[in-house]
């Protein structure tokens, strides 16, 4: 999951819309974005703790919906990390300067990845050794233990494993999330540079210069998917858990940029929307009744993604951040507009706001601690109660590991990454 987005951006006036009278005041942030993130980190977790101590429950009340929490992460990540460069392309500045976002998106995952993998690694002795699909036995240790070989130990800190088949699901399994989240880090820039170029040398309106990363990235997801897919019958592998996660050549394309991409592009329109009302340059129904449609069309989304993740289809990801960029636009549409929002006040509820301005070091720590707990004997058997119990237990500690890790590591991260920004 973890999805990793920055803590919530800034919201401050375009200044190309100068004809345009703006409010006089306008948010100091973007509310509301920091709950639902702290809530989607905890639907992972719980998904993780469900699947490993009540198989049972969690298939019998179809819990493992709540996996899909870790899809408004990148979601999310597409409209936080790309709203600055759509800022800059509206109001007609050059591209942010990129050793200053590289050292900021390096800060922001390795640091705490690293620390943490390593105290889990040769101190908890609770990363996977192989593959996690082909390993992992309900309630027990198995396949988890410490990482001596040096080609997987420098695979997993690297995090290049997500791209080698034997290394796919090693170490802290749900990291596969952090490599995919690199790789837009690095695709980004890349097709954003087109964008500005263009913006030089052509009479393209910003709206659609923001359009062509957008495109780009889907389009790479979409021919990804349809690739993968290609690759099943020829890959000989039937079983549909080995084909998502196994150590396969199918797992790896399917956990890949290559097949996820699209899952960022959804929120990249977000901020294009965003920015677009924000500068006055959408106006009419779209822009005053954008809760009223964004909230509607999450109903038939909704009711698609279900039935495609119910099919086990490898779309299931498209529909579900589509719905969690209609989700973002729904919170904070009145933001954009100058004007205040309960919903994204609401949203932002202390207790899990926190949680997910912590929320890397929680995904990150999660895993190992279901494990440590699972041996110092405190997890409960498999039923809903049970479920609760390992949930609020594993939940508590992993805040708990987080907020230190956050502290001691995170955050001075991000201070080094904010000074060498202001020093440019």
């Amino acid at each position: 999951m973890t999805a990793t987005p920055d803590s919530t951006a800034a919201a401050h006036p375009n200044t190309t819309a100068a004809a345009e009278p703006q409010p006089a005041r306008r948010p100091a942030r973007i509310l509301g974005l920091d709950g639902p993130r702290g809530v989607a980190c905890l639907c992972v977790l719980a998904v993780h703790v469900g699947g490993h101590n009540s198989p049972a429950t969690v298939s019998t009340y179809k819990l493992g919906l709540l996996g899909q929490g870790l899809i408004f992460f990148f979601a999310l990540s597409g409209f936080l990390i790309f709203l600055p460069m759509v800022r800059r392309l509206f109001a007609g500045k050059p591209m942010p300067d990129n050793r200053s976002y590289a050292v900021h998106r390096i800060l922001r995952v390795f640091p705490a990845y690293i620390v943490i993998f390593l105290f889990a690694n040769f101190v908890m002795r609770a990363v996977f050794l192989e593959n996690a699909a082909a390993s992992e036995e309900h309630f027990t240790d198995a396949g988890l233990g410490m990482i001596t070989d040096p080609v997987t130990l420098l695979g997993n800190l690297t995090l290049v494993h997500s791209y080698i088949p034997s290394m796919l699901q090693t170490g802290i399994n749900p990291s596969w999330s952090l490599t995919l989240e690199l790789m837009f880090y690095i695709a980004l820039p890349l097709f954003a540079s087109i964008a500005f170029a263009l913006q030089r040398r052509t009479n393209l309106s910003a709206p659609v210069l923001a359009l062509i990363p957008v495109v780009a990235l889907f389009a790479i997801g979409v021919v990804g998917k349809l690739y993968t897919a290609s690759r099943v019958g020829p890959s000989g592998v039937t079983d549909p858990m080995l084909l998502d996660w196994g150590p396969n050549e199918v797992a790896v394309l399917s956990r890949s940029f290559f097949s996820l991409a699209d899952n960022f592009t959804f929120g990249m329109l977000a901020a294009v929307i965003f920015v677009a009302v924000d500068s006055g340059l959408l106006k009419g129904w779209v822009s005053t009744r954008m809760r009223w449609w964004t909230g509607l069309a999450m109903l038939p989304v909704a009711a698609v993604s279900l039935k495609l993740i119910d099919d086990n289809s490898r779309w299931q990801s498209t529909f579900v951040s589509l719905g969690s960029a209609l989700l973002i636009l729904f919170i904070i549409a009145p933001l954009a507009r100058g004007q205040n929002s309960k919903v994204a006040q609401w949203a932002d509820w202390a207790p899990l706001a926190y949680v997910g301005t912590i929320s890397l070091s929680v995904y990150l720590w999660h895993f190992p601690v279901l494990i440590m707990v699972g041996r110092f004997g405190w997890m409960q058997g498999d039923s809903p109660v049970g479920m609760l119990c390992n949930f609020l237990v594993v939940g508590a500690v992993s805040v708990v590991f987080g907020t230190v890790t956050y502290r001691l590591v995170e955050k001075p991260a991000l201070m080094v990454a904010r000074k060498y920004k202001s020093g440019k």
